[in-house]
């Protein structure tokens, strides 16, 4: 069931702008100048005021733009960001806002009667119900992690006040703590007061325009005792404006109860609701009518992954993955992680040779980071099977560490294979997987001890220590090394401390080091010693490094499609020359290219293949072109084939047919019985 297809007020307000399709659009503005010309209209506005196809007057786009350049002004000048202009796609979703606010504002039976006749008169849309009034309550945003879309929700809030002013609460509700705190401080910083939930009843209380900011885990219904929880009735029966942001980060369960509560949320009249997500195409499944009736009428702008990808934004990527249903062999485990080992290698090692040249395109030092859809849980007393599945994939990571460390004759015996193309893993045209990357290190012929100098900060045994001055976190060093090389985020280090000590045979136990700070929010300071992050989830839920360039996938289950994405869309981030946001093309030196791609592999055939799974509704959907079959010489042949008929009473399912063994034939046939490669590339 794609939800790409059933978007009635996406494709509505397209039509209205004289396209049938988002491709039409982003095939003439994609690459078009941004800013303001000689006119005093943005070059989007001028360009689109001269399409003859557009059903909306020249005067309402006027009108549109000049508000979309006050709100741009806006950011411009209280971010202190001089040379902000908005891309696009983010000039269009607002430019779709502003046009159904209008109408919306002056006659909503209107708009429902046109949508309702739109949606009659096209094919596409049978799942769809008829709108209602109620429907138009709802404003969604399907965006690329990356794309922008926080800035969008200021402009969201500027405009909605503009068109509708008077509100009893205005309230952001974010996943986690983490998120609640990045939109605060980035709503300060735009000029739009907000407070954060302090867990007392009178920080609930706002004042004219404020924004409330908190965790949806902290909504209950019928609160029963003290705490930091808010029950929903306190906010019931009053006009809210309601922002969500990625409301569906849990389980299946979970989200459900998250929805019901936040629907509490606008019963009163007039409540409105806006809602952003990079995840809408993850929640859509069989089971989910009512959420592709919700989301097919409610999603006014579609600029997800696919798009974004598409128009050049972000990382490429590259994907290698053993044909397994489950389990890697331990060797074949061994290679992939030294490939990804090398991966990173070759990027470090570039990003410091080339490090001046690289500066125009705002690439900051690599980051290796392993991570899942979730770590070891410190709200229960016993470890899940996820617990479980968490710690041994983090143990692998470590012995794999240890084994490198220790073993560098063995680990250059591996590096020579992979490089010479000669490690037996082969995709199906009998390729080595490996083949045609690590051009750089080809040249180079790197030798093992330099690797591990350069990535572990230097050679021997590995150390651990739990970071006390930190929320679940193990810092690991080599014992010849001052430094730090890498942070492990479990969640619950005691739950761990003993699995590691037996993982690794007694050789690591967990010492304290109470004078370091948090390793992880230092991570993406340029002084930061760490060059690997093992297993948090935080980094899924909007942590905002931009160092990521190689990633290591633990512990993905079934159900996680949304976290997937979100992992998938924060390691495709990129800031790009000029802050574009987009990669150079395939003509730049290898260096920026090698930096410019995120490198994925997992611990497990599985995660890779649930990976792919949820990666393959993402990507650009193909265009089927005809192609006509001409026929040659068909008077030659046309009625001229002698064919073959069967008794009528013959059966061949009944007949014994007799086979001669003929050896020229058999010699001609092979069974290859080796491990078959996926592989999947930008």
């Amino acid at each position: 069931m794609q939800l790409e297809k059933q978007l009635v007020l996406f494709r509505y307000i397209l039509l209205q702008l004289g396209y049938e399709a988002f491709e039409d659009l982003r095939d003439e503005f994609n690459n078009k100048e941004s800013g303001s010309s000689s006119t005093g209209y943005t070059f989007f506005a001028s360009a689109l005021m001269a399409n003859s196809e557009k059903l909306i007057e020249d005067r309402a786009i006027q009108q549109y733009d000049e508000a979309i350049q006050g709100y741009e002004k806006k950011l411009r000048e209280n971010r202190a960001e001089p040379f902000l202009t908005f891309k696009y796609y983010q000039w269009f979703s607002l430019l779709f806002t502003e046009y159904f606010f209008d109408v919306y504002s002056n006659n909503p039976t209107v708009l429902i009667n046109s949508l309702n006749q739109y949606a009659q008169d096209s094919r596409d849309f049978k799942d769809i119900e008829a709108y209602t009034e109620k429907d138009l309550k709802k404003l969604a945003y399907w965006m690329a992690t990356g794309s922008g879309k926080t800035l969008l929700m200021h402009c969201n809030y500027w405009q909605i006040t503009k068109y509708f002013k008077e509100w009893e609460n205005i309230i952001l509700i974010t996943p986690n703590e983490g998120l609640s705190r990045q939109h605060y401080e980035s709503c300060l910083e735009s000029g739009i007061p907000a407070k954060l939930y302090s867990g007392s009843e009178e920080s609930l209380k706002t004042k004219e325009g404020e924004i409330l900011i908190l965790e949806i885990t902290k909504l209950v219904k019928e609160k029963e005792g003290e705490g930091v929880s808010v029950d929903v009735d306190y906010f019931s029966e009053s006009k809210n404006l309601v922002f969500i942001d990625e409301g569906h980060k849990g389980q299946k369960s979970e989200e459900r109860a998250w929805k019901n509560l936040r629907e509490h949320l606008t019963r009163g009249d007039g409540s409105f609701t806006f809602e952003y997500s990079a995840t809408f195409g993850q929640i859509i499944t069989n089971s989910t009518k009512d959420l592709l009736q919700e989301y097919g009428k409610s999603i006014i702008f579609d600029y997800s992954y696919r798009h974004f990808y598409t128009d050049g934004y972000g990382k490429d990527f590259s994907v290698f993955n053993l044909d397994a249903k489950n389990e890697y062999s331990e060797e074949q485990n061994k290679l992939l992680l030294t490939a990804s080992l090398l991966g990173y290698y070759e990027q470090l090692a570039l990003f410091e040779q080339f490090e001046k040249d690289l500066r125009q395109y705002n690439i900051e030092k690599p980051l290796w980071v392993f991570v899942g859809s979730r770590v070891i849980s410190s709200s229960s007393s016993t470890l899940t099977q996820g617990d479980k599945e968490s710690i041994s994939d983090v143990s692998r990571i470590v012995k794999f560490f240890k084994y490198a460390l220790s073993s560098p004759a063995a680990l250059q015996s591996d590096i020579d294979k992979i490089l010479k193309g000669d490690t037996g893993l082969r995709d199906a045209d009998g390729n080595d997987i490996f083949k045609g990357r690590f051009e750089y290190l080809k040249k180079e012929t790197p030798v093992a001890e330099s690797i591990l100098t350069k990535v572990f900060n230097g050679i021997g045994n590995i150390e651990a220590y739990q970071v006390k001055q930190a929320d679940g976190e193990i810092a690991l060093k080599t014992k010849t090394a001052d430094q730090y090389f890498a942070v492990i985020n479990i969640g619950d280090v005691p739950k761990y401390a003993k699995t590691l000590e037996a993982d690794t045979d007694g050789d690591l136990t967990i010492q304290d080091d109470s004078f370091t700070k948090s390793l992880f929010q230092a991570i993406s300071e340029t002084d930061s010693t760490i060059n690997i992050l093992i297993g948090s989830k935080k980094f899924i839920e909007g942590w905002n490094s931009w160092r990521v360039s190689s990633m290591g996938l633990m512990n993905m289950g079934k159900s996680e499609g949304a976290q997937i994405i979100q992992l998938f869309g924060r390691g495709v981030r990129l800031k790009g020359k000029n802050l574009s946001l987009k990669r150079e093309e395939a003509n730049a030196p290898y260096h920026v290219r090698a930096l410019q791609t995120i490198s994925i592999m997992g611990l497990n055939a599985s995660y890779m293949n649930r990976f792919l799974t949820e990666i393959e509704k993402e990507v650009p959907d193909y265009t089927n072109y005809a192609i006509e079959i001409k026929l040659n010489h068909e008077e030659q042949w046309n009625g001229q084939i002698m064919t073959f008929r069967k008794q009528n009473d013959k059966s061949f399912k009944d007949e014994i047919i007799e086979l001669d063994y003929n050896a020229d034939v058999a010699k001609r046939v092979t069974i290859d019985l080796r491990n078959k490669i996926s592989i999947a590339s930008g």
